[in-house]
C-alpha cells in the first residue's frame, strides 16, 4: 500500500517537478507540517526536524516567527489588504522610508516587487537607463534568478543548451579575478552584477579587498556596481547588509527572501538618486501587479525591525563563530571526504570530494532529524546556513549530528589511499562472496526465496516468479511500492523494476557458481533514477542504503547455510572457511 508520502511524491512528479519529487523522496523528506523557530514537524510522523539550512534565505527568521505572524494578523485586522495602485498606500511608503534609513540614506530610493529575479531585472533596467549602455558583467558560478535576464547573467551551459539563445550583451568574469574584470570593463558596460558571497556556487567568499577594488574599477569605468543580497542581507553575515562588511557602497542593491519573513513574497531594489532619475523621465519603467501590497509591506517592516536589532546581530555573530570553529575543525578531521570549508557569518559550506558523499550525508542528516541541502550549482557542497534565530542548544545539537555523520561517512569510504578516496558507492553496488557450501544448496535457497539478497525488498522471504504489480519495497526504513518482476535462472535470480516515476531502471542480479567445491556468490545491484545532474547525489544515498542492507542480507544467508550444514544428518563441509571479497 502506498504511503501518503509516496502518493504526494508521485503526484508532484506527475504534475509539478519530477526530479525534485524524486530527490525529496529518496533523501527521506517527510510531509511538511507546522513549523516554529528552527524546527518543522513531519505531518505524518509528528517528529520535529531541526533546520541547519534556512531554505535559501527564505526562513532566515525561522518558521512562523511570532513577530512576523503578529504583523500579518495586525494588518489583516486593519482590513487594508489590497493595493489600488493609485491611492497613497501608507504601509508601502513607510517601508520605502525604512529601507532608506537602513542604508544610512546612501541608497534613498527603492522599488518593491515579489521575487528576486523580478527585482534583479529591475536593477538591470535602471543600470541601462542611468548609463545609456547595454552591457552587464557577472561572475562565473553566480545565481541571480530564473528570468531570461538573470539566466543570461548566470550563463550556465546546461541552461544555454536547453533555453538558449540567451540575451545579448551579458558576459562573465571569474569571481575574485580583478585583472579579468578590468579587461572586460569598457565603455559598453552598464553594470557589474555580483553577490557579496556566491551562495549557489558553493558559498564562495571574495578575497580580501576584492569588492573595494571592484567598486573603484566600476567608478573609473562609469559602470554601476549592483549587489545581489537576496541571501546575504538582513543580518546573515553579521551586519544588516553584507556590503557593510567589505567597506563599499553599491549603486544598487537587491534584497528579498528574508524580507518577506518566510511567509510572503517581497523583494526590492534600492538605489542612489542619480540612478533613480529614469523614473522622472519615464514613470512607467516599473510595474508589479501585487508587488508591494499592504500585507507584504507590513511583514517587510517587521523583518527590518528584527534584523536591525543590535541584540539580534550580536547573536548572529556569536553563532557564526561557533559554526566557523566547528566546521573548520570537522574539515581538518576528515580530509578524506571534505576538501574545503568556506563561509562568512552564518552562511557556510562544506565541499565534499564528490556528489555521492554529499548525498550520503544529506540522507543521513534527515534520518537523524536534521535538514540541510546542497549548493544549486555545486552539488558537492553541503550548506550550513541555519535560521538566524536558532538557539545555542539547537545549533550545538545540529552540528553534533553533522559531526557524527561525517565520521560515519569517512569510515564508510570504499577507496584506499592508493586509489583515492571515494566515500560512497554509486551504481552498480557489487559484492562477491565465497561460501563453503555447494552451489546447489545456495541455489535451492535462492530459488525458493528469490528476494533473499534483494536490498530493496520489505519481505525477503517472499516466494514466486513473475510480475508483481504492487511490490512492497523499501529505501532504508521507508516503505515504497512499485511494479517488479522476478525471473529464476539456472545459475541464480534476476529482479527488475518496471520503469516508473522513481526508477528508470533498477536491476538486482544474483549469480552462483562453483568455487572449488564451495560457491562463489556474485551480487550486482544497478539503477538509474534519470535525475540528470543529481544522479550522483541520489546515487550516494541509494548506494549507502543498498550496500548496508546487502551486507546484512549476505551475513544472514551465510548464517542460514551454516545452520543447515550443521543440522543433524547433514554432511559437514570440507571446504575452507568463508572469505569475503567485497568490492
Amino acid at each position: 500500500m502506498r504511503t501518503r508520502r509516496q502518493r504526494l511524491a508521485e503526484t508532484k512528479a506527475a504534475h509539478n517537478h519530477p526530479a525534485y519529487a524524486k530527490m525529496a523522496f529518496v533523501m527521506g523528506c517527510g510531509v511538511q507540517g507546522k513549523g516554529t523557530g528552527s524546527r518543522v514537524l513531519d505531518d505524518d510522523e509528528g517528529t520535529p526536524y531541526l533546520a541547519l539550512f534556512d531554505q535559501y534565505g527564505n526562513q532566515s527568521f525561522g518558521y512562523s516567527h511570532p513577530r512576523i505572524v503578529a504583523a500579518v494578523r495586525d494588518q489583516l485586522d486593519t482590513g487594508v489588504l489590497n493595493s489600488t495602485k493609485i491611492m497613497f498606500e501608507e504601509v508601502q511608503i513607510r517601508l520605502s522610508e525604512r529601507l532608506a534609513e537602513a542604508t544610512g540614506q546612501l541608497l534613498p530610493y527603492s522599488y518593491l516587487a515579489n521575487g528576486g529575479g523580478e527585482t534583479i531585472d529591475n536593477a538591470l533596467k535602471l543600470a541601462r537607463a542611468a548609463t545609456g549602455r547595454p552591457g552587464v558583467i557577472s561572475a562565473r558560478g553566480c545565481f541571480h534568478g530564473k528570468t531570461f535576464a538573470t539566466l543570461s547573467a548566470s550563463d550556465r551551459p546546461e541552461h544555454r543548451e536547453l533555453l538558449g539563445p540567451f540575451m545579448p550583451h551579458f558576459r562573465q568574469v571569474g569571481f575574485g579575478d580583478l585583472d579579468e574584470l578590468a579587461a572586460a570593463l569598457d565603455d559598453t558596460v552598464a553594470a557589474v552584477l555580483l553577490e557579496p558571497v556566491q551562495a549557489e556556487a558553493g558559498v564562495i567568499v571574495p578575497p580580501p579587498g576584492y569588492l573595494q577594488e571592484v567598486r573603484r574599477l566600476c567608478t573609473e569605468a562609469g559602470a554601476l556596481l549592483v549587489l545581489d543580497e537576496m541571501q546575504t542581507a538582513f543580518g546573515r553575515c553579521g551586519t544588516f547588509f553584507a556590503y557593510e562588511q567589505f567597506g563599499v557602497t553599491p549603486d544598487l542593491v537587491c534584497v528579498g527572501k528574508a524580507f518577506g519573513g518566510g511567509l510572503l513574497p517581497l523583494s526590492a531594489v534600492l538605489g542612489t538618486e542619480r540612478v533613480w532619475e529614469v523614473l522622472r523621465v519615464l514613470p512607467s519603467t516599473f510595474g508589479s501587479s501585487l508587488g508591494g501590497n499592504p500585507l507584504s509591506c507590513r511583514v517587510g517592516l517587521e523583518s527590518i525591525a528584527i534584523a536591525s536589532d543590535e541584540a539580534f546581530l550580536t547573536g548572529v555573530k556569536e553563532r557564526a563563530r561557533t559554526i566557523d570553529e566547528r566546521l573548520s575543525a570537522a574539515a581538518e578531521r576528515h580530509p578524506g571526504i571534505v576538501t574545503e570549508h568556506r563561509g562568512l557569518g552564518m552562511m557556510h559550506g562544506l565541499e565534499f570530494t564528490d556528489g555521492a558523499t554529499a548525498g550520503l550525508v544529506l540522507g543521513r542528516l534527515l534520518e537523524e532529524g536534521v535538514t540541510s541541502t546542497y549548493s544549486l550549482y555545486h552539488p558537492n557542497v553541503l550548506r550550513v546556513q541555519p535560521p538566524m534565530v536558532i538557539s545555542e542548544d539547537d545549533l550545538d545539537h545540529g552540528l553534533s549530528v553533522l559531526e557524527g555523520i561525517l565520521a560515519e561517512a569517512d569510515a564508510h569510504r570504499t577507496g584506499t589511499p592508493a586509489d583515492g578516496p571515494q566515500a560512497a558507492e554509486l551504481s552498480p553496488v557489487t559484492r562477491t562472496v565465497r561460501l563453503p557450501h555447494p552451489p546447489g544448496r545456495v541455489l535451492d535457497l535462492l530459488h525458493a526465496r528469490p528476494r533473499l539478497l534483494d536490498p530493496f525488498a520489505a519481505d525477503t522471504g517472499r516466494a514466486g516468479e513473475g510480475p508483481v504489480a504492487e511490490f512492497a519495497g523499501r529505501l532504508g526504513d521507508d516503505a515504497v511500492v512499485w511494479a517488479d518482476r522476478t525471473r529464476l535462472h539456472a545459475d541464480g535470480v534476476l529482479l527488475r523494476a518496471e520503469p516508473d516515476w522513481l526508477w528508470r531502471t533498477l536491476e538486482r542480479r544474483v549469480t552462483v557458481t562453483d568455487d572449488d567445491g564451495g560457491s562463489r556468490l556474485d551480487v550486482h545491484v544497478a539503477w538509474d533514477t534519470d535525475s540528470g545532474a543529481y544522479e550522483d547525489m541520489l546515487g550516494g544515498r541509494i548506494g549507502f542504503l543498498a550496500g548496508t542492507r546487502l551486507d546484512e542480507l549476505i551475513t544472514a544467508l551465510a548464517a542460514e547455510l551454516d545452520a543447515q550444514a550443521h543440522a543433524p544428518g547433514e554432511a559437514q563441509p570440507t571446504t575452507p572457511g568463508r572469505k569475503s571479497a567485497d568490492t
